[in-house]
């Protein structure tokens, strides 16, 4: 009997809320929209915590967030984590397709991008691997979709995903981070979008904010839109 009520409460434990750190530094101390770009767009992380602790720095976040911007910003827009909360430790680990869907499901809004930081994001296609980053749509709804990360994603990890979300598959360009391919100039930063890639990700930028799927915290939402 003993042993049963020390294992439903270590039960109750891991699936409980967990024990919040301070996450306003997430929000306050990581990258801003420029000033001098005219779309804006709010993230809500969502962080795995353990022990108290979250998953990944204010640091780390701070380094995708920046090398998000410093791309995004040839098509006019930029990334600010508007929101910040803690995942239990039941989702440090993401095995499965069913688990991507039970990640985001609970959590999902429109208006904003939805980006999930996990300890380790497996590979759904190969068995017993890893991988760093996903742009996952909800397998019920399509039109329902967000970013996944693992810790141990590299600096470009957030910018490519979102690569996907604004429309892009992977490309064969030799300067995009969308082509998979290692090259010498993923270890020097260089990577970042065709032309081609620019043109699809502006079409998507509108189309997504017509439908309210990204709202402008310039308060654009909606209204015609200059060029970019």
């Amino acid at each position: 009997m003993t042993m049963l009520l020390l294992a439903a409460t270590l039960a109750a434990t891991l699936s409980a809320p967990p024990t919040s750190p301070d996450l306003a530094a997430y929000v306050q101390q990581t990258p801003r929209c420029s000033a001098e770009v005219p779309r804006c767009f709010g993230v809500h992380l969502h962080l795995v915590v353990t022990a108290g602790t979250a998953i990944q720095t204010v640091e780390w976040v701070s380094s995708q967030i920046a090398e998000a911007n410093a791309r995004f910003s040839t098509i006019d827009v930029n990334f600010e984590v508007i929101a910040a909360d803690a995942l239990p430790a039941t989702d440090a680990e993401v095995d499965d397709r069913a688990e991507r869907d039970a990640l985001g499901d609970p959590h999902f809004s429109r208006g904003v991008a939805h980006v999930f930081v996990v300890g380790r994001l497996a590979d759904v296609d190969i068995a017993g691997s890893e991988i760093r980053g996903v742009h996952w749509r909800f397998r019920k709804d399509r039109s329902r979709r967000w970013v996944i990360l693992s810790k141990i994603a590299g600096a470009l990890t957030l910018a490519h995903e979102l690569g996907h979300f604004f429309g892009l598959p992977h490309s064969e360009y030799d300067e995009s981070l969308m082509n998979k391919t290692p090259r010498v100039a993923w270890l020097t930063g260089e990577l970042s979008f065709a032309e081609p890639e620019f043109a699809r990700m502006r079409r998507h930028r509108d189309r997504m904010l017509r439908e309210g799927m990204l709202v402008d915290r310039a308060g654009r939402k909606g209204q015609a839109q200059k060029p970019g």
